[in-house]
């Protein structure tokens, strides 16, 4: 999911634009966090809000009530929560089982390459052995 650019009010006011440069960076770390976690929105009990946004991005829930906001950066807020929930779980039970069914993926990944990290080990002790049985080889060969 990309962050969209929030539409920027008619007035070019210097808070107006921080604000909505922070709440745009807010997005985007947000969207960075649930892809760095495997699908799952790693604060606020794995729940995505407005008012998570606002926090995230240090500007007060009430700014986006004001006329300025209202029918502009409010409603671009609202569509990218819609699509950003769609993917995700929203309870703390669903989001427990989502965490659970990842760890129990990640002990499964873990397992896997304990095997594979102990079959190398045998292939490497093997070759350091030939390599031990060539070298003596060479010495005879040599003498």
């Amino acid at each position: 999911m990309t962050t969209k650019p929030l539409t920027t009010p008619d007035k070019g006011n210097a808070r107006t634009e921080a604000a909505l440069k922070r709440l745009r960076t807010a997005m985007s770390d947000m969207e960075t966090d649930i892809a760095a976690n495997k699908g799952i929105y790693p604060y606020n009990y794995g729940r995505v809000t407005q008012s998570e946004l606002c926090r995230r991005a240090d500007v007060k829930k009430a700014t986006l009530q004001n006329p300025l906001h209202k029918d502009s950066t409010r409603v671009e807020i609202m569509a990218w929560l819609d699509a950003l929930n769609a993917n995700l779980t929203q309870t703390r039970d669903s989001t427990r089982e989502r965490v659970t069914a990842v760890a129990d993926d990640l002990a499964a990944e873990v397992e896997r390459l304990t095997h594979a990290n102990q079959t190398l080990l045998r292939q490497l002790k093997a070759a350091e052995l030939l390599v031990a049985q060539l070298q003596q080889e060479k010495a005879q060969l040599r003498t």
